[in-house]
């Protein structure tokens, strides 16, 4: 049987509601790091906290990048600029607030 381009081998599609196997993968992955290594990672920072600057310094920034992570997930943007000039930054969230 050949397919006909354009028309779907499941014209039915995913029913409503279900996960593909990736965001399944995904799930089970936060799950592990948010409820069974999150103690480890908590002292380790703490650790690190403890530490000299430059460690308080490492911890301070993967505990930032962690939080990218986290509902509502808002994406790292970086800027970079020659030269002076006036710049307005505006972030948009997906609920269209500001």
């Amino acid at each position: 049987m050949t397919f006909v381009k354009g028309k779907s081998g499941n014209p039915n599609g995913r029913p409503n509601g279900a996960k593909s196997e990736k965001t399944k993968q995904w799930e089970e992955l936060a799950n592990s790091i948010v409820n069974e290594q999150s103690e480890q990672f908590n002292q380790f920072l703490l650790s690190l906290w403890n530490g000299n600057k430059q460690d308080k310094a490492m911890a301070s920034d993967l505990y930032l990048k962690t939080l990218e992570y986290f509902k509502p997930r808002q994406a790292r943007t970086e800027v970079k600029q020659e030269g002076v000039q006036q710049m307005e930054i505006i972030i948009k969230r997906k609920d269209g607030s500001q």
